[in-house]
């Protein structure tokens, strides 16, 4: 019963370090506040730094996105 209870939680880490934002989520629940406010600064990390200007006026759904991405999850392209 230990041996599963450590193997379920050494799983459990193993899969939180794994998390990341796919690219087609930020397009997805940021895209429109990026037209909106950061059209024409490019991608990456100059549309992250954009966005995060913008934080306040941002959607909830991608005030979301960019708090994951602010505390570390990795941006995936899948």
């Amino acid at each position: 019963m230990h041996r599963l209870v450590l193997a379920l939680a050494l799983t459990l880490l193993a899969m939180g370090s794994a998390l990341a934002v796919s690219v087609f989520e930020i397009s997805g629940k940021c895209g429109d506040d990026g037209k909106k406010y950061c059209e024409g600064v490019g991608y990456g990390q100059a549309m992250s730094d954009c966005l995060n200007a913008h934080y306040k006026q941002l959607s909830p759904e991608c005030k979301l996105v960019m708090d994951r991405i602010n505390k570390g999850e990795k941006v995936s392209v899948f």
